[in-house]
């Protein structure tokens, strides 16, 4: 099993690492001396492995990080994009072309990216990686494909199969009792054996020394690819070793007739595939080839909902998954909680084929489709309510399927009003995650596909209008209302015409005419069928902003505060989020700045739930602003810092526009007036200093949080932990689990987790229990 990482920077290998060693610092090497070093290689190879295993000894070098980019699933430049935006985590929503914007924000970063399955899209590779070396110094690629990219400065490693011995040696391995550690490729098809329950011989009993020479003989036979001998391991549950090696001699024997073009080992690693195909009972198979469809990883409700039939009944498909998962045809891994399931790519082109072959590829890509467009419109109708936070988690891990059933959709005659359907749905994902880049591509796909005048033309009309207006397109945000104005008028539907004046009020509060804003949504919240449903949050929210910005500081707090009950009656937060910007620049306008500050920090909260980088952004000014408003100036200048710190993870130069960027203009002079320029760049660099969970805990936080130890200890008077560490130490002498600090400190799990084991080390205790001592003899 495989699990990611919390930042998911790298996944993580449960199962050990076999050899490769040699190999391992050939790479990083490699990397010492070239910013693009290419693994190469046959499928099953181990290219992905070795990637992995390197950027993870190399992870110190880089003082941003390492970011592994998964391209198995991305077919085009756009899906390419979308992938590296998002392991990114950059928050640019601009119009800009992807490429532009990742090399902007690698820029000035010391980073290594890990490009895995570069194959399927070559020449787009190619051309992201060598606008990223032109423009970005500091960043090194390592990628694994089939094939080379032909950039410039790129090093090529041919990754080879694992080291078998001769049948010279056969009479030596006899005499061994473990498997021999100058044999990977022995070692890799022990440990596989043993991790299933495979035979003495594969575990190293001495009695059984003569079985290693047969084991020899089979990963010779097996090329010694990595992905073979796996799956030749799992075999050891029902035959020796020598039985494999003549069973695999009948089956590589019965594809001799093969194209002799075919390179050897393909053809060594497609019986292989067949070997173990053949083993499978029928229904798994089935659900082999079936599961072909997802792209990516995929639940057990999802591979229940489109790969049971009648031949694979619901009930019987999570005993089949775990079959073949013993058979090392499935991987599985643990995400949100939920244990999620992948073919691996060889294996998973080896079932479309067998589905191909059955004639059931396009039933199984339409129930594909039709499972996750249901999960789509599911989502739509739960969206404002208490399950948004997981919703947005849930279709960020299930994006790549999206992404399939979208394409099928957009590609496939007659589809392509299915495709509208999953345009109209998605907007509030694509807004909450901050991808508005790849959501306009696929409003503009689908809407060009299809003309008809049906509600899901008119809904994915309004999130491109949406969209485009968040990007400041201003003139394309227009031209599809005036397409929303015109289906409106055919529809005839109340709550269309709601709809299409909320949109307006959107643009116009964008553009700057506030007026106009206040108008539109007051308009669309007079109808009767859209007042009463909790969509209308989107419009309250609009209305308490441009209530603000006008200075109707009373009307703004009155539509915050009936913003906020409909959040309370429906759960909704995301727009809660947008409403106390709203009702922070009422506060800031009647000068009270302490309510800003408290209203301030509520929307930060919000918006790191849902990664909202705009939202954020426009906070933290007002939080920034009131802060030094109320007389503290250096806290203020680290707060500018973090904020700083802040946009510059989400990738966002600065998105202060307008008001936004005169506040934060006029704030500094006054830091620098009253701190002076040392004081203000010693604040600033502070702040830049901090971690981006450190910068947001800081934001949060009501004061300095300075310790308080007991002055009559010499212990206390030479602490080494910072504030919030004492603070945390505290805590846990309290008896507060991690979940309970994070908790009553407004910080994330993950950030409580990392104190807890930075006051072990500083300290050099093994134990919470060590930390409840120390703390009570400091006198809290």
């Amino acid at each position: 099993m495989r699990t990611r990482t919390d930042d998911a920077d790298l996944p993580i290998e449960l199962t050990s690492f076999v050899g490769r060693r040699q190999e391992v610092n050939a790479v990083k090497v490699a990397l010492s001396e070239a910013r693009m070093v290419m693994l190469t290689g046959a499928g099953g190879v181990g290219k992905t492995r070795l990637a992995i295993r390197a950027a993870t000894e190399l992870r110190r070098a880089f003082a941003d990080g390492v970011r592994f980019i998964d391209l198995s699933t991305s077919l085009d430049r756009a899906a390419l994009g979308s992938s590296v935006l998002g392991a990114l985590r950059i928050g640019d929503q601009s119009d800009r072309d992807p490429t532009e914007i990742i090399s902007e924000f690698l820029r000035e970063r010391q980073m290594l990216l890990v490009l895995d399955n570069c194959e399927q899209i070559v020449e787009e590779c190619a051309a992201l990686v060598d606008a990223v070396l032109r423009r970005a110094p500091l960043v090194r690629v390592l990628a694994t494909s089939r094939e080379r990219l032909w950039v410039t400065g790129e090093y090529v490693c041919q990754v080879p199969p694992l080291f078998v011995a001769g049948p010279d040696l056969d009479t030596d391995l006899a005499r061994s009792s473990p498997a021999p550690a100058q044999h990977p490729a022995l070692v890799l098809f022990a440990e596989r054996a043993a991790a299933v329950g495979g035979g003495s011989a594969v575990i190293g009993g001495s009695a059984v020394r003569e079985d290693w020479p047969d084991v020899a003989r089979l990963c010779r036979r097996l090329d010694g690819l990595p992905l073979a001998i796996e799956l030749a391991a799992v075999q050891t549950r029902v035959f020796t070793p020598r039985q494999l090696v003549r069973r695999f001699d009948e089956r590589l024997g019965s594809v001799g007739t093969l194209d002799r073009a075919t390179p050897a080992r393909h053809r060594t690693l497609e019986a292989a595939i067949d070997w173990s195909h053949d083993l499978c009972s029928p229904q798994e198979g089935l659900l082999w080839a079936r599961s072909s469809v997802f792209a990516g990883w995929f639940g057990l409700d999802a591979a229940e909902g489109v790969c049971s039939g009648e031949d694979l009944p619901r009930e019987n498909v999570l005993d089949v998954i775990a079959a073949l998962v013993d058979k090392s045809v499935l991987v599985h891994e643990e995400h949100l909680g939920e244990v999620q399931y992948r073919l691996l790519e060889t294996l998973a082109q080896y079932g479309r084929e067998r589905l191909r072959e059955a004639g059931e590829e396009g039933d199984l890509l339409r129930r594909h489709r039709d499972w996750h467009l249901d999960l789509v419109e599911q989502m739509t109708t739960q969206w404002h309510g208490p399950e948004q936070p997981s919703w947005s988690r849930r279709l960020r891990r299930d994006y790549p399927n999206l992404r399939a059933a979208m394409e099928y959709c957009l590609s496939t005659p007659g589809e392509e009003q299915n495709g509208l359907r999953f345009t109209a749905a998605l907007l509030p994902y694509w807004h909450g995650n901050g991808q508005l880049i790849e959501g306009r591509l696929w409003l503009e796909r689908a809407l060009a596909a299809d003309g008809e005048p049906t509600l899901a033309r008119f809904m994915s009309l309004r999130n491109q209008s949406s969209i485009c207006s968040g990007q400041r397109d201003f003139d394309t945000s227009e031209a599809a209302l005036q397409g929303c104005r015109a289906l409106a008028r055919h529809l005839r539907d109340p709550l269309v015409d709601a709809r299409t004046l909320a949109t307006e009020a959107e643009l116009a509060v964008l553009r700057g005419d506030y007026a106009a804003g206040v108008a539109h949504a007051e308009a669309a919240l007079a109808i009767p069928e859209y007042g009463g449903i909790p969509e209308r949050a989107e419009s309250l929210c609009t209305l308490a902003i441009a209530h603000a910005m006008l200075g109707h500081y009373h009307e703004a707090v009155a539509t915050h505060e009936a913003a906020e009950r409909c959040s309370a009656e429906c759960g909704e937060r995301y727009f809660l989020s947008w409403s106390l910007v709203g009702r922070s620049i009422a506060e800031f306008g009647a000068g009270e700045h302490s309510s800003v500050i408290r209203y301030a920090r509520k929307a930060v909260a919000i918006a790191r739930e849902f990664t909202n980088s705009i939202g954020m952004s426009s906070a933290l000014i007002l939080l920034v602003c009131s802060t030094v408003a109320a007389g503290d100036s250096a806290r203020g200048a680290v707060l500018l810092g973090a904020r700083q710190r802040i946009c510059r993870a989400f990738g966002i130069a600065d998105p202060a526009l307008g008001p936004e960027r005169d506040l934060i203009d006029a704030t500094t002079s006054q830091i620098r007036a009253e701190l002076g320029e040392a004081g203000l760049e010693a604040g600033l660099a502070r702040g830049l200093s901090f971690e981006f969970d450190e910068a947001v805990d800081y934001a949060l936080t009501s004061d300095e949080l300075a310790p308080t130890p007991d002055a009559g200890t010499a212990e206390a008077e030479s602490s080494p932990l910072t504030a919030r560490e004492e603070q945390v130490a505290e805590l846990v002498a309290q008896g507060m689990s991690n979940k309970e600090i994070a908790a009553a400190l407004v910080i994330s799990q993950r950030t409580a987790e990392g104190h807890v084991q930075k006051i072990l080390v500083k300290l050099g205790f093994t134990s919470r229990a060590h930390i409840a001592a120390w703390a009570a003899r400091q006198g809290h």
